[in-house]
């Protein structure tokens, strides 16, 4: 077995069949067959897909390699671009992802910091939900990723930076404010959450349910910080969402709802694929910690 196979394979499932992906890779339909033939021995698959009714359906066994494979290859183009840039100095682009919250911490500082070391890098920086940036950094389009840590850590490494509160907020002239506050009422008012991820949905979610509370009301849910802080204080929805909060602006016209028994935590920092290197990535930890 070899990387161009792994490659071919990862070719063949994109394009959902051998005919696409010949045309793709500019290559005759046996040799990619030959090449699929070679990893299913190597491997021991019977089936990496199948057909039924005209729609392609990826193999069970197909689909345990398939995160594998993504990481080969994309450890391969990231070992010929580090070779590159020892051997050149450091050029080139590095995408980087990061969730809501983290543009309020040091990152931007510690981004600005590490590019003065890296002048002829490119860095591409894209604010969105976590479960998008997952999903791109498992694709190879993203290198570093900001953001919670995964449930499932088998195709990704995750350092520690910080853990983050779960905290509600609410207009500073919300009456929820005039009276007691108790956890039932809280579920009697429509809500904004900061996060488009399943994983913060859930969190959420199960608090209530915990506590055999009847679900509440997501009446919007965004992954821009600001867009949110606005809505709540212009309405009488509650805002769920997760430290540094506070560092936002437009946050004066806010008070945090502050309820005994809400202790909700989450651990978060950077998250790459398994084995990636890079002395960008060594600097800019670096920088955050300081």
């Amino acid at each position: 077995m070899s990387l161009i196979e792994l490659k071919t394979f990862l070719a063949v499932i994109e394009a959902r069949g051998v005919s696409s992906a010949a045309i793709n890779l500019n290559m005759t339909q046996p040799a990619i067959t030959k090449r699929l033939k070679n990893l299913k021995m190597y491997f021991e698959i019977e089936n990496l897909y199948t057909r039924k009714n005209g729609e392609f359906i990826i193999g069970e066994e197909a689909k345990l390699l398939l995160p594998f494979a993504q990481n080969v290859v994309a450890l391969e183009e990231n070992a010929k671009k580090e070779i590159k840039n020892y051997t050149h100095g450091i050029k080139g682009k590095i995408f980087i992802g990061a969730g809501t919250t983290w543009s309020l911490g040091d990152l931007p500082k510690a981004i600005a910091k590490t590019s003065e070391k890296f002048p002829n890098l490119e860095i591409d920086l894209n604010i969105e939900a976590p479960d998008l940036l997952l999903n791109k950094l498992s694709q190879n389009e993203m290198d570093i990723i900001f953001a919670r840590k995964p449930e499932n850590l088998s195709n990704f490494d995750f350092i520690h930076l910080r853990t983050d509160k779960f905290l509600i907020f609410a207009s500073s002239s919300h009456p929820i404010f005039d009276r007691d506050i108790s956890v039932k009422k809280l579920s009697k008012y429509k809500w904004t959450m900061n996060s488009a991820a399943k994983q913060t949905e859930d969190i959420f979610f199960n608090w209530f349910n915990s506590r055999n509370i009847e679900k509440p009301v997501i009446s919007l849910k965004t992954n821009s910080l600001r867009l949110a802080l606005k809505v709540v204080q212009n309405s009488s929805m509650l805002l769920f969402t997760a430290s540094p909060v506070d560092l936002a602006p437009d946050t004066s016209s806010l008070s945090q709802i502050k309820i005994k028994d809400f202790n909700l935590k989450r651990d978060t920092g950077i998250i790459t694929r398994k084995g990636y290197k890079s002395h960008f990535l060594e600097e800019l930890l670096k920088n955050i910690r300081k």
